[in-house]
């Protein structure tokens, strides 16, 4: 692992070590030096803010659970990895499901979902013609209802098994996108 690498790692340590106890709101790039011992001017060479941190965090805790699964058959079982991986770390996904807005984990998770779900639909497609702007809304409501789930999961004290509700919800998005494309004039 090089220098900066090592360096981001202690931070973002740092951070979740600080996030076990309190919300990211309450949390200060002070804090987070102090914690690590580290200086200011070190924190801001490898991030703009705390937020720019928390996405580095999100990227490289999370996209390996999802990178690889991008197939009509298991594009939900990245999801059911990433919410147990949450539920070992449960008091910093916790915390970091509560904070909202640009940067936010729920933001980064549904335009992760966004694309996965997009790229599911691409597949499902072939070579069929679809209207763009209807799908939009599709992929949207999808991506949009997984977050929603993964939030209420987390507020529920993450006890069940995620693999149970993340399959009804594929179930449901994965048939109502087959019939959208293959009878699209049923209301």
């Amino acid at each position: 692992m090089s220098d900066s690498n090592i360096t981001k790692q202690a931070l973002a340590n740092a951070l979740k070590a600080l996030m076990l106890k309190k919300t990211l709101n309450k949390i200060s790039v002070g804090d987070i030096v102090n914690e690590c011992k580290l200086t200011r001017q070190t924190f801001y060479y490898h991030f703009k803010d705390k937020y720019d941190l928390m996405n580095w965090i999100y990227y490289t805790e999370t996209a390996r659970f999802m990178d690889s699964y991008h197939t009509i058959e298991n594009w939900t079982d990245g999801l059911v990895e990433l919410c147990y991986y949450m539920q070992e770390n449960k008091s910093f996904f916790s915390n970091a499901l509560k904070t909202v807005g640009q940067n936010s984990f729920p933001e980064y998770l549904q335009n992760y979902i966004h694309d996965i779900t997009l790229s599911v639909v691409d597949k499902m497609k072939g070579d069929k013609e679809i209207d763009s702007k209807e799908w939009a809304f599709i992929v949207d409501f999808c991506s949009i209802a997984f977050v929603g789930s993964i939030v209420r999961w987390s507020k529920n004290g993450m006890l069940e098994d995620p693999k149970d509700y993340i399959t009804q919800m594929k179930k449901l998005v994965d048939g109502s996108m087959l019939q959208k494309l293959y009878a699209p004039d049923l209301q």
